[in-house]
């Protein structure tokens, strides 16, 4: 008797560990501005080429 094991594609792991390594980033991005400025300065990000996804994403963490 053989067992069933899912697969996963590809594509699903390495979303998941870019969605890691992306949130990573955005708390040293976030621990820096926090540090530097004492708050986020969202105007800046966007100047800077920040998408409004990310800067949503980096004032939720």
């Amino acid at each position: 008797m053989s067992a069933v094991i899912p697969q996963h594609s590809a594509g699903e792991k390495h979303s998941e560990s870019t969605r890691g390594a992306t949130d990573r980033l955005l708390r040293a991005i976030k621990e820096k501005a926090l540090r530097e400025g004492g708050r986020i300065d969202s105007e800046k990000l966007r100047r800077e080429g920040y998408s409004e996804n990310l800067i949503a994403r980096l004032l939720e963490l």
